[in-house]
């Protein structure tokens, strides 16, 4: 017998919430509350601090677009969010799920968006599932379902609780190579079912992944349903570069600029993070937390020497010799 919406285990699926976005945290009250604390607290806050760089801004955009229309159509589209690792696109999806949390109300909740990563294609069911269980749904519940009855469960749930958008993280695990199918048929049945939950739903997808996801993005024809495209790319030493670890300066919980931006120092930095974002945050998250436990008002050159043998285990770094003393 099929579950109804009565069946869903939540005693919150059916109030009206109050609100579906978390306000915006104040970044100068964040750092304020960082520095006050251990030099853990600073370093976490280096790594967890937005910074808008362009392709982080530009897909951003992308998704307030596609947020917005969700609300009216019931065929907003998608975009695929496309970089290799340590670009940034964590980043973009951390700051989308902070920013639409859950909302409970007394007998309902609100979830504008549903968030999935795989590490190995999964099976049909299992999205089903993983998907329904985000919503509140009991698995007890759901044993025995055909997919047919899965399918249909997970359309009133995700009508009744106001789902806008389900983001695929690691999306490449969900389709075929395309070197294995025919152009147009690049995602096998698992694509195919992709394509007719998208309709089936008439939410917004967002598909995160690596380089070889473009490849099938551009020889499956049926991906036409999710026209945006964003690549997030490695950063050059240019003026943007340079414009970031200005911003990250400002950023940094300590009582006085390091300045990053200064020559020869910028240019060791981007050395060592190799054009990664996540590399740039985590040296400079280390250098913070060695920084303070020293007791410095500012990151030093020494400190960033050691925070690079940290994230890298190697004794050559570009600031120069590593005191290991």
């Amino acid at each position: 017998m099929m579950n109804t919406m009565a069946d869903l285990h939540s005693e919150h699926l059916f109030a009206e919430p109050t609100s579906t976005t978390t306000p915006a945290l104040d970044p100068i009250k964040e750092r304020t509350r960082a520095m006050a604390g251990s030099p853990d607290d600073r370093a976490q806050y280096v790594l967890d601090v937005p910074i808008a760089f362009d392709e982080y801004r530009r897909a951003n955009k992308y998704i307030d677009a596609l947020l917005a229309r969700a609300k009216v159509s019931k065929k907003p589209g998608g975009l695929w969010i496309i970089g290799e690792g340590g670009r940034g696109k964590s980043f973009i999806l951390e700051r989308l799920l902070k920013r639409l949390k859950p909302v409970e109300g007394d007998h309902r909740r609100l979830c504008p968006v549903l968030y999935l990563t795989f590490e190995a294609r999964p099976s049909i069911g299992e999205i089903y599932i993983r998907l329904l269980m985000q919503l509140g749904q009991d698995p007890r519940s759901l044993k025995g379902l055909s997919l047919k009855e899965l399918r249909d469960t997970l359309r009133d749930a995700v009508k009744t609780t106001g789902v806008l958008l389900i983001a695929f993280d690691e999306a490449q695990h969900l389709w075929i190579l395309a070197s294995r199918k025919i152009k147009g048929d690049a995602g096998g049945a698992l694509g195919a079912t992709l394509k007719r939950l998208y309709d089936f739903l008439g939410v917004a997808f967002v598909f995160i992944g690596t380089p070889p996801l473009d490849e099938i993005r551009r020889q499956d024809e049926q991906t036409t349903r999710w026209p945006g495209l964003s690549f997030i790319k490695a950063f050059s030493y240019n003026d943007e570069y340079l414009g970031v670890l200005a911003t990250l300066d400002q950023c940094l919980p300590m009582p006085e600029k390091a300045n990053l931006i200064d020559s020869e120092l910028s240019k060791s930095i981007f050395d060592s993070s190799r054009g990664s974002f996540r590399l740039l945050k985590m040296l400079l998250a280390d250098a913070v937390r060695i920084a303070s436990r020293k007791g410095n008002k500012r990151i030093f050159r020494e400190d960033l020497a050691e925070a690079h043998f940290l994230v890298h285990c190697s004794e050559e770094t570009p600031f120069g010799p590593v005191p290991l003393n």
